[in-house]
């Protein structure tokens, strides 16, 4: 135990002491964050980069993007990393929208995977939903009954619902034995 406390306590002599970043309140992002100087980072912000997805005769604005160590790191840093990341003062100097502006920025990069995710989800829900929102089919039913009139159970759903949803209603009523107790079943206008 006295090993254990003696560690810790040459752990805490060791880190370094924080002395004042900046004097004042200390606001970790500049008025054009994150937008950079489009001379090192080509053109960048909200739907502006090097690909024009609206173009079809000028899809590449700018330069192809290229690794940092083909093109080179930047050379004319414009964030503090320093300032940047010491964000003790940051709901004093940050509006609402600056905190949403920066979480949407980050978003950016998840476009991609969100459309991955989506799109074949949505797709499914689709489908789901139109399955569900008709009349199930019978799971049991007379071999001899079902192939007497396979069109309309099999095809039916999809080309006729509606006389496939009166046709599913007309059956329970005569399977469960409530047919002609409601005069809606009987009516003509169904």
């Amino acid at each position: 135990m006295a090993g254990l406390l003696r560690r810790a306590a040459r752990c805490q002599a060791a880190l370094p002491l924080r002395g004042s970043v900046a004097k004042g309140p200390i606001k970790p992002i500049g008025p054009n964050f994150p937008i950079a100087s489009e001379k090192a980072m080509g053109p960048n912000g909200w739907m502006r980069g090097t690909y024009h997805f609206w173009s079809l005769s000028k899809p590449f604005r700018g330069s192809v993007y290229q690794t940092p160590w083909v093109a080179g790191g930047i050379h004319n840093p414009t964030i503090d990393p320093v300032i940047h990341f010491n964000t003790q003062d940051r709901f004093q100097t940050m509006t609402a929208w600056e905190f949403i502006k920066c979480f949407l920025y980050n978003m950016l990069t998840a476009r991609v995977w969100l459309v991955m995710v989506a799109t074949p989800v949505s797709v499914t829900m689709f489908f789901v939903w139109l399955e569900h929102r008709r009349e199930p089919n019978e799971i049991f039913m007379d071999r001899e009954e079902y192939w007497k009139n396979f069109n309309d159970f099999y095809y039916g759903i999809y080309f006729d619902h509606h006389h496939y949803s009166h046709m599913m209603c007309q059956r329970r009523a005569h399977k469960w034995g409530y047919a002609g107790l409601d005069i809606t079943l009987e009516d003509h206008h169904h």
